[in-house]
């Protein structure tokens, strides 16, 4: 909602990151009463914490008025869903071994490993997908420019 920059959509974000934090908070206390560790739920809280702080100060007067929250032209947002879709794929591809020294268990099996086809598969067409948004981003910036050269008076 908030990348189609959506009425309702900072509201929407606030009560996503309280709900989020509420089951964190809820998820780390049964995992540290029932193992003795929390992690990595601790770091997942703690950046929706963060998130919840920035979201917060966007609120300050000055910041808000410069903030735009309101409906972009249509297919303005091509690039940066193309640049999100390329860092989540890179992720996707990476975070077993991001991931091994939290998600590694008795017996020395990597958990974070655990769905390494499907990992690579979504991590390739996430970076496929972010490809091909960033070149059709660029076409577009590429028509546009022709149009205006176009129509502008020989000198």
């Amino acid at each position: 909602m908030l990348v189609k920059r959506k009425p309702d959509a900072y509201r929407c974000t606030l009560v996503s990151l309280i709900v989020g934090i509420v089951i964190g908070v809820i998820h780390m206390t049964v995992s540290r009463n029932l193992r003795g560790s929390s992690m990595p739920v601790d770091a997942v809280t703690y950046t929706a914490v963060l998130t919840l702080l920035v979201f917060l100060l966007f609120r300050i007067p000055g910041i808000w008025a410069k903030v735009n929250f309101t409906q972009a032209p249509k297919g303005e947002n091509e690039s940066a869903g193309g640049a999100a879709a390329i860092v989540s794929g890179l992720l996707a591809f990476s975070i077993q071994y991001l991931m091994e020294s939290t998600h590694t268990m008795n017996g020395g099996i990597n958990y974070g490993d655990a769905f390494h086809l499907s990992m690579t598969v979504i991590g390739w067409g996430l970076v496929l997908g972010g490809i091909g948004l960033m070149v059709l981003a660029q076409l577009k910036v590429r028509r546009a420019f022709q149009n205006l050269t176009s129509e502008s008076p020989a000198v």
